[in-house]
């Protein structure tokens, strides 16, 4: 019920939002990165999203305007969530649990697990009893459990970090479409504005 009750406040604010933002893009909303690599592909639009699992803003992003994105653009949009772990130093440690699960297929639940956890459970989410208990709730392995224990997926996670920084990232979420444009604007409104003016170029 409480999950509901956010979910529903938060899709009030955007859509407020989303009447006092001009749809147009503009050097305000977004910055085409010229160092880096365009990889569009005809038909599909790719987003990615630095995040960390302590960052509120990170949870509501997550919760609304990925999950609007989603249904407004189905197939035609991919997104990918990449670890930048700037909250606390125990940030890394729930972005390891993240890793750990996308090697079983189950990246995606686990993600929902542990931002479920923090912000409506409120459990600690850098605590590995917990993470342990998560992964146990979804039938994740052994191999998952070691894992976690050792401590393997901390590079992956640090090389995320110095991935997102590679782009100017210094806060999250920070949003990257198609490889090389920064979203300065994390609204819904810019962001499919932005996603629709590509894909309307495909069709041209």
């Amino acid at each position: 019920m409480l999950k509901q009750a956010s979910i529903i406040f938060f899709l009030l604010i955007l859509t407020t939002t989303a009447f006092a933002v001009t749809l147009k893009e503009s050097k305000e909303s977004y910055l085409v990165l010229s160092e880096k690599k365009n990889t569009h592909e005809k038909g599909k639009v790719k987003m990615t999203v630095f995040f960390d699992f302590f960052c509120p803003h990170c949870h509501q992003f997550d919760t609304v305007v990925v999950s609007i994105l989603q249904r407004e653009f189905g197939k035609k949009l991919k997104v990918t969530y990449i670890g930048f772990p700037i909250i606390y130093e125990d940030s890394v440690i729930p972005l390891e649990a993240f890793e750990l699960a996308k090697d079983e297929g189950k990246g995606e639940e686990m993600k929902q697990a542990i931002f479920d956890a923090i912000y409506y459970q409120r459990k600690d989410g850098a605590n590995r009893d917990v993470l342990l208990s998560l992964a146990k709730s979804l039938g994740l392995s052994e191999k998952f459990n070691k894992g976690l224990t050792s401590g393997i997926k901390k590079k992956t996670v640090l090389e995320g970090k110095d991935f997102a920084k590679s782009f100017g990232a210094t806060s999250t979420p920070t949003v990257i479409i198609d490889g090389n444009v920064l979203i300065k604007d994390n609204t819904l409104a810019t962001i499919s504005s932005v996603i629709n003016n590509i894909l309307d170029k495909d069709g041209k």
